[in-house]
């Protein structure tokens, strides 16, 4: 049993564990790669060892975090993530173990000589019990995300969400040049020193990203991630594999383990049963279950193959794949298009610079 499962398997229920796993799992970026304002997982490590008490009851009673769950209802796994760390704040607060948050604040201002909403604040929050210093403010932002590796595709944009939707550059472009820019806003400044009661000239404002998730490679093992792409990413975080319906039976080619399927709002939760399950599948069986989702849909899907382990007497995960449709992605760019996005791409050194300022 790894370290990490060794202290997932203490919470027996499976939002708690997901809210550890929010605290605990490793930065999907490299904090000692380019951009150098990641929040650091010692950071997150220390907060975890602050409400280890706390957890320990939760999971003992954990209705009022599904209580508190219920205000944030989305499929959105985004939102499901934001809400566990609403929750750790929350908590904090209570504990006094900071002075003060806020939460998703919008920021008001002017566009086109109209009123409008300018972006919105993940957190920011007040650092004066750890630094003697109340005019001491973070900004935060955060992010969950899952990207698969399609060695044939165009620069980042080879690193895809699991719908095609999405790609990691643009993921980390918008939240520096987008969600951490809008703390220099002065009514950023304004609407934090209404709040915080600090006016703006003393606000001592610093910005800081937090992106948890996993990096899946094919199950083929055809091609790997380049130097750029491992230089900006956490190689704790490569540990999971992805297939079409046609080859994902790679992962398991002994057909030894029991497979799970992972409904989206679980991705966050670490696999574990306490005894044999009605949803626990064969590799032959799962390859029918995946069959029958395909034939009605195209939305991947993610499953988790298990393993008893005799010490802790409990069914642990033990690797995870995405499954996608035999033609996923469905969507396609033109040469041209990629192009021109690749024109627009900062430089390194501009991307130094930025990090910087």
């Amino acid at each position: 049993m790894t370290d990490a499962m060794q202290i997932y398997s203490r919470y027996k229920d499976p939002q708690v564990r997901a809210l550890v796993w929010s605290l605990l799992s490793p930065s999907l970026i490299n904090e000692k790669g380019d951009y150098s304002k990641w929040m650091k997982t010692s950071w997150c490590a220390d907060i975890y060892h602050q409400l280890s008490p706390f957890l320990a009851q939760l999971d003992n009673e954990p209705s009022e975090l599904r209580a508190y769950l219920e205000h944030f209802k989305s499929w959105r796994l985004g939102v499901r993530f934001e809400a566990y760390w609403n929750f750790i704040f929350e908590q904090l607060k209570k504990q006094h173990q900071l002075p003060d948050y806020v939460a998703h604040l919008q920021i008001q201002g002017q566009k086109n000589a109209l009123q409008a909403t300018l972006g919105e604040l993940d957190f920011v929050y007040q650092e004066g019990l750890k630094c003697n210093n109340n005019h001491a403010l973070t900004h935060l932002e955060i992010a969950v995300k899952f990207y698969l590796l399609k060695p044939d595709e165009f620069g980042f944009e080879r690193l895809i969400g699991p719908n095609g939707g999405d790609w990691l550059e643009r993921k980390v472009g918008h939240l520096f040049k987008k969600q951490l820019a809008l703390s220099q806003h002065i009514q950023t400044r304004q609407a934090l020193a209404q709040h915080f009661n600090i006016p703006e000239n003393k606000q001592q404002l610093q910005t800081q990203g937090l992106m948890k998730g996993m990096i899946f490679l094919p199950v083929t093992g055809e091609g790997s991630l380049n130097d750029s792409e491992q230089q900006l990413l956490n190689p704790d975080c490569i540990s999971a594999t992805w297939g079409t319906i046609n080859n994902w039976y790679l992962a398991d080619p002994s057909e030894l383990g029991y497979w799970v399927m992972i409904d989206k709002l679980s991705w966050l939760e670490p696999q574990i049963y306490a005894s044999f399950h009605d949803t626990f599948y064969t590799a032959k069986e799962m390859a029918y279950k995946l069959k029958a989702h395909f034939h009605n849909s195209l939305r991947s899907v993610l499953i988790a193959r298990l393993e008893y382990d005799e010490q802790s007497q409990l069914w642990l995960e033990q690797q995870r794949v995405m499954v996608v449709d035999k033609y996923w992605p469905t969507f396609k760019r033109t040469l041209d298009t990629m192009v021109k996005y690749a024109k627009s791409r900062p430089t390194d050194k501009q991307k130094l610079s930025t990090d910087k300022e």
